[in-house]
């Protein structure tokens, strides 16, 4: 249930499929596009509908298979034309679909939805005989994996046929190549260049129809009066432009339609920036050993006695004199073990609000950081991590409309503790962006507990984003507490899960109140 859960969520799909394919995908901004090594997604609705996540999880898979499979410097050395590059993208789409499905055999179900989501409408067909081409290329390669295509396939044929006797037979031979030698980014090249040179071979054996300047036009904008052989000259001429959109910039276009106008109340991840840390000063680090091991001692003495159970009698263990008359029966129980309920398996993430308003209270807060990150390190079974928002600039690609939302991972899970939390106060305060980020680390950690622990003292900029990665964040399993610096903002996001201090020495009964049930839960 929860993996259903999860493969429902915008972001959480993107980080789960990022990471299986080896790839980074950022979510923000208005474009959607990929640099060679991440996939940008557009911001979109907070409701993201089961089609519109769908399509950016096949605009994922799509990308994501063209980044680990196609040769880019053979496609830059090949110097194909607009119209053998149009058929080359046909082909390729298909062939790195196809590589990436033998490896995540997962993603076969989703290409195939998408196929038939995009070009199984047969009322789409092209009047324009030279543009029937190339769809029926398309739907020739698609219906590969679609047969629920071949009828619209054959359509698009008879109309072609109809105007270029003999054209289909030809290029069926090369279809048959493609479909049986396939194998790189070269053959798909090869292959590209193979018919565009049978159209060219077509056009040369059409017969010469003087249709006047008016065929001319009607050929290059694609209406029902356009000849033959004129639209075929214009096709072969096109620049990219001219040309239908490929697989890949369908969905971006889809998606790019669904960005909402307002961005800060649309769903974005933050990314990874930059943020300059330096140790904590050293009249500090006594206040924070102080309250680390009040807290540490409160929390210790709870899970030693949440751990340990009454002793048992077994067949195995140390021998107990007291259960020695068992024998006389021929009763083997005269060993004694220590009950031993299951521990704690936990990964606790705090994610530190280092904001403009946090200026008079960052000292206070990176100590309370600090030491609660301290307590949780001393104590088996608890993995912890500390990610401060906002940060710099982006470190991991921006998108095409600035920086956007950042956070700055400063402690790591299974890192080991360090004192560098001193750090400035600046910025806005995305909270809901940043947890969106944590909740895609915490997801696949192999923890069977995950706490998210916000350290803040204000509002964040958009309520109801940071009100949905919680709402998100809990549907999946993860519990999110708030302690409030100063402030009892916190409690209008987190009413019965947060708590609010004053002073660092107020830090170890808060935290034991709050997360110490957590944690014996």
């Amino acid at each position: 249930m929860k993996n259903q859960l999860i493969m429902r969520s915008l972001p959480m799909v993107a980080s789960v499929l990022g990471r299986k394919y080896g790839v980074k995908v950022v979510i923000g901004g208005r474009g959607a596009y990929t640099d060679g090594n991440t996939i940008h997604l557009p911001a979109l609705p907070l409701e993201c509908s089961e089609t519109l996540i769908g399509l950016a999880r096949g605009y994922i898979d799509h990308e994501a298979a063209h980044i680990r499979e196609t040769r880019f410097d053979w496609l830059r050395l090949a110097n194909l034309t607009p119209l053998e590059m149009h058929v080359w993208n046909t082909f390729e789409d298909w062939r790195v679909e196809h590589r990436l499905a033998r490896l995540f055999p997962g993603c076969r179900s989703n290409f195939n939805w998408l196929i038939r989501h995009l070009f199984g409408n047969a009322s789409e067909n092209s009047t324009n005989p030279a543009m029937a081409i190339l769809n029926w290329l398309l739907l020739s390669v698609r219906a590969w994996d679609v047969p629920s295509l071949t009828e619209q396939r054959d359509d698009v044929g008879d109309f072609l046929e109809a105007n270029y006797p003999g054209l289909i037979g030809r290029l069926n031979h090369v279809l048959i190549k493609v479909n049986a030698y396939c194998d790189s980014t070269q053959d798909c090249i090869l292959y590209a260049r193979e018919v565009v040179s049978l159209l060219k071979e077509k056009l040369a054996s059409q017969p010469r129809q003087n249709g006047g300047s008016n065929s001319g036009n009607s050929a290059e904008k694609g209406t029902p009066n356009a000849l033959p052989s004129d639209a075929l000259k214009r096709l072969i001429r096109f620049d990219e432009n001219d040309l239908p959109d490929d697989l890949g910039e369908l969905l971006a276009g889809r998606l790019r339609r669904e960005t909402p106008k307002e961005l800060d109340e649309s769903l974005h991840v933050a990314q990874v920036g930059i943020k300059k840390t330096k140790p904590l000063e050293a009249e500090d680090t006594a206040a924070i050993r102080r309250a680390s091991i009040a807290l540490r001692t409160q929390l210790q003495g709870l899970l030693q006695s949440s751990v340990m159970t009454r002793s048992k009698v077994g067949r195995n263990g140390r021998l107990d004199a007291r259960q020695l008359h068992r024998v006389s029966v021929a009763d083997a129980r005269v060993f004694k073990r220590d009950g031993q309920r299951v521990g704690i398996d936990t990964a606790v993430h705090i994610l530190l609000d280092c904001s403009g308003s946090m200026r008079r209270r960052i000292a206070l807060t990176t100590q309370v950081c600090h030491a609660v990150a301290t307590a949780l390190d001393t104590i088996d079974g608890i993995s912890g991590a500390v990610t401060v928002f906002p940060a710099g600039s982006p470190t991991d690609g921006g998108n095409d409309n600035g920086t956007g939302p950042t956070v700055c991972p400063i402690l790591r899970h299974g890192e080991r503790l360090h004192a560098n939390f001193d750090m400035s106060a600046t910025g806005f305060t995305p909270l809901g962006e940043a947890l969106w980020w944590v909740l895609q680390q915490v997801q696949p950690l192999h923890e069977s507990r995950k706490i998210i622990l916000i350290l803040t003292d204000g509002d964040p900029d958009s309520f109801n984003l940071a009100l949905d990665a919680i709402e998100s964040g809990r549907r999946f399993g993860v519990e999110i507490y708030g302690l409030g610096i100063m402030s009892e903002a916190i409690s209008k996001l987190l009413p019965d899960h947060s708590r609010t201090i004053n002073d660092l020495t107020e830090l170890p009964p808060a935290m034991f109140g709050m997360l110490c049930g957590a944690l014996l839960k």
